[in-house]
């Protein structure tokens, strides 16, 4: 038996509940919301989820919760990203898989495959003496859906990181403005490093 089945993904910069993140959260839901349910996706892949808490409270996706409240989504089986040394989801670019099926497993993967490899920077300043980790900014999220057929659907949520320039130390005069070239270039191929998927 065959069966159509639609898989959408939406990247939804930021979303977060914080009073000074411009446009807040009531201000964007309004809009996000109509296009999500316009996708019909049995299964949706969201990126760049942030995770809010209270004092004291463990991170939780807060904000995507008020986001899918209203719409099919609300219901979906969904399994997000994990910090691995707390067990709980990132403040930033969480990884989402809702699904309108059963997932029968799930794995998210950092360096389970490639080890960090290392890299001693030519210009920063004060010089460096050894060559150090550069680990991959962000897990892939991988999801296994059984599907109505009897079939499983392997679903990969992935975000590379932005090619901006990683900080050099000693080149930059502030946050987007450099002092050289050279460590322009030099941040370029490390945050290029940092997108290979492991």
């Amino acid at each position: 038996m065959s069966i159509k089945l639609r898989i959408a993904t939406f990247n939804l910069m930021n979303l977060d509940d914080r009073r000074d993140r411009r446009p807040i959260l009531e201000e964007r839901i309004p809009i996000l919301r109509p296009q999500l349910v316009r996708l019909d996706a049995d299964i949706l892949c969201l990126q760049e989820v942030c995770g809010q808490h209270e004092h004291g409270s463990r991170m939780r996706l807060d904000a995507m919760n008020l986001l899918l409240e209203c719409t099919p989504y609300e219901g979906y089986k969904r399994i997000s990203s994990l910090d691995e040394t707390t067990g709980e989801v990132f403040e930033n670019h969480n990884l989402v898989i809702l699904s309108r099926y059963e997932i029968a497993e799930h794995h998210q993967y950092m360096h389970d495959y490639a080890p960090s490899p290392r890299y001693q920077k030519v210009t920063a300043q004060p010089e460096e003496h050894e060559a150090r980790k550069i680990s991959w900014e962000r897990p892939i999220l991988h999801a296994k859906v059984l599907l109505p057929n009897n079939m499983t659907a392997d679903v990969i949520n992935l975000h590379l990181k932005s090619r901006r320039p990683t900080n050099i130390q000693g080149h930059k005069l502030n946050e987007r403005t450099w002092k050289t070239a050279s460590g322009w270039a030099e941040g370029v191929f490390i945050s290029s490093t940092k997108t290979q998927a492991p």
